[in-house]
């Protein structure tokens, strides 16, 4: 794994504002010192996403998710450690080095860097003699030689080896040309996985090329687009393609057209509909509409006009609701898609469709004849729909499609809510977040395990005297819960003032970071510091003691019941008991 210095992790995140990190995809409202919001890891209509500015970190008391800036962008993103760092470091500018450790440095650019040659090595061919039919394909649906050149499409052509043998593919290592999602290594040799493809690079948010998407050239693969896999690079789940050119034009016009296809992207990009961007390879996803909440909350779908587009039409706008984004839906004439009607019709009528497209709404309910429907259809549709309404957390939107459905479907508000809770009760096939996780801070329910905590908070708190304090009459030896223990050790062995960011960074587990987070953020202390000290420590001392009692009971008992001699167990029990009583004093 590449690895980054960690003066500069630490200048990274001591320069980084987790409020502005975090603001980014959640909208996050003050409320005493810190701030709260909807969780971005799970649904919730309450929001329980606790952000503490002072203390850089943050915490989901619903789904126990917590961390710092740095973590909060690995996770969201679904990106590796390394990655968030740099993605930080650019939006500061700071400049983010990998070490000179020659198994893993420079993991990241040279993955740049070979997908930055095979894009020049595909827009080569296209204007090569080989690339003549290719070039003149292109040209025949309509897209110029700018926009080729500006979006820097290209040709793999039918050989097994091109790309390989001009990037000397052999002597690269196993682990980066399988990264690259560029080729497949057998026994037999290393081979590129696009041949006979018209060759569409993908950007990120930057301008750089991390995958590509393969259009069939003169060749009888079934597989119409074939697109790069997952990469460290390239997490589709969250990429629009095109999106690095439009990100602007989106924000000015306030609106974002979203279409399916690489080629209904360029087509509109041409004809000058700028504020444009398509899903690349996969259906719109949360983290797709996550990314677009960013530059605009409303959203216009640009699908095909079959069947497969309207019902992906109606996915979308679904997703997009769940994350507060607007929709309204263009279908292209039957029988075309929008590639090819904004080439025929033009700019104009287009440009006036879009201006006009159908409330997402109404969409569904013309889409499924919804008012012609009778009888157990009827029911059904309606059920359907009103569980998508209950995933909805925004209760304003949500109350709205409520009122909607009553109103076109001539549905008692009574009825509308029996039909509500119905559908509350049942589980829900389009969400994809992850299940919300038993909170185990609240597993420590014991009374040692909370004197423990109150020691952590203690340990933890802002006061350097509160601390000190405990450092004076504990050790870490004292803590018995393993967590807490690895806590307190790291408190133990810190300076009088805490890092909180950087300490919750230093538990690399998840499950441990969740946990240790939700113990930082919150600064309740109940009672005085000299008092919890003394009746936490007499816990603690005092559970020992009281397992060696037991313990020597039981065996009084079976000494008794064989006539054994108890003289000096009884003896060490007696000595106990006092050592438990000195200690309540």
């Amino acid at each position: 794994m590449a690895q980054i210095p960690q003066d500069t992790i630490n200048h990274v995140r001591d320069t980084a504002n987790i409020v502005d990190i975090v603001s980014e995809v959640v909208e996050l409202k003050k409320r005493g010192g810190n701030y709260f919001g909807l969780c971005p890891f799970h649904n919730e209509k309450t929001p329980s996403f606790s952000v503490a500015p002072a203390k850089q970190i943050y915490h989901c008391f619903g789904c126990g998710a917590g961390g710092n800036a740095i973590t909060f962008l690995m996770e969201y993103e679904r990106i590796p450690f390394p990655e968030a760092v740099q993605t930080i470091g650019q939006r500061y500018g700071i400049q983010v080095d990998f070490t000179q450790d020659d198994k893993s440095r420079d993991i990241y650019s040279k993955l740049y860097e070979l997908h930055e040659v095979t894009t020049q090595l595909y827009q080569d061919n296209l204007f090569s003699p080989r690339g003549e039919k290719a070039l003149a394909y292109l040209k025949s649906r309509g897209f110029s030689e700018d926009i080729i050149k500006q979006f820097k499409l290209g040709l793999a052509i039918d050989t097994w080896n091109q790309l390989s043998k001009h990037t000397n593919a052999e002597n690269i290592s196993t682990d980066i040309i399988l990264k690259t999602g560029l080729f497949s290594r057998t026994d037999k040799g290393t081979f590129d996985r696009f041949r006979s493809r018209i060759m569409v690079p993908i950007f990120n948010r930057s301008g750089k090329v991390i995958a590509f998407g393969g259009r069939i050239f003169e060749d009888d693969d079934p597989a119409k687009y074939k697109n790069s896999p997952e990469t460290p690079l390239y997490k589709k789940s969250g990429i629009f393609y095109g999106a690095h050119a439009t990100r602007d034009s989106i924000r000015k016009d306030g609106s974002a057209i979203i279409v399916e296809g690489y080629f209904d992207f360029l087509q509109l990009y041409q004809a000058g509909i700028t504020n444009v961007v398509a899903v690349s390879g996969t259906a719109l996803t949360e983290n797709h509409a996550r990314n677009l909440k960013k530059l605009s909350n409303k959203a216009i779908l640009f699908y095909d006009a079959d069947n497969a587009g309207g019902k992906a039409a109606i996915k979308s706008g679904f997703v997009l609701l769940k994350s507060g984004i607007e929709s309204t839906v263009v279908s292209p004439p039957q029988g075309k898609d929008p590639d090819d009607w904004v080439l025929e019709a033009g700019k104009e009528t287009v440009q006036k469709a879009i201006k006009n497209g159908q409330p997402f709404l109404d969409f569904h309910f013309s889409f499924y004849k919804a008012e012609k429907l009778k009888g157990v259809d009827r029911s059904d549709y309606v059920k359907e729909l009103l569980q998508e309404i209950t995933n909805i957390t925004d209760g304003i939107i949500q109350d709205d499609l409520l009122r909607t459905v009553g109103d076109r479907l001539h549905i008692r508000d009574k009825d509308l809510e029996k039909y509500m809770r119905q559908a509350q009760r049942r589980p829900s096939h389009f969400r994809d977040e992850p299940p919300t996780r038993e909170k185990r801070i609240f597993s420590f329910s014991s009374v040692d395990q909370r004197a423990q905590l109150e020691l952590i908070r203690l340990l933890a708190s802002d006061d350097p005297n509160h601390r000190q304090l405990v450092k004076t009459h504990i050790s870490s030896d004292d803590f018995i819960e393993p967590i807490l223990k690895k806590l307190a050790t790291k408190l133990m062995g810190k300076a009088m003032i805490i890092d909180h960011s950087a300490l919750a960074e230093s538990f690399s587990d998840k499950d441990e970071r969740d946990i240790v987070t939700e113990i930082l953020i919150q600064e309740e202390i109940h009672g005085t510091p000299e008092q919890i000290v003394k009746d936490c420590l007499n816990i603690l001392k005092s559970k020992p003691i009281k397992e060696k009692i037991q313990a020597l009971r039981l065996l009084i008992r079976e000494k008794e019941a064989s006539d054994g001699n108890v003289e000096d167990e009884i003896k060490k029990v007696i000595e106990l008991q006092n050592t438990l009583n000195e200690l309540s004093n």
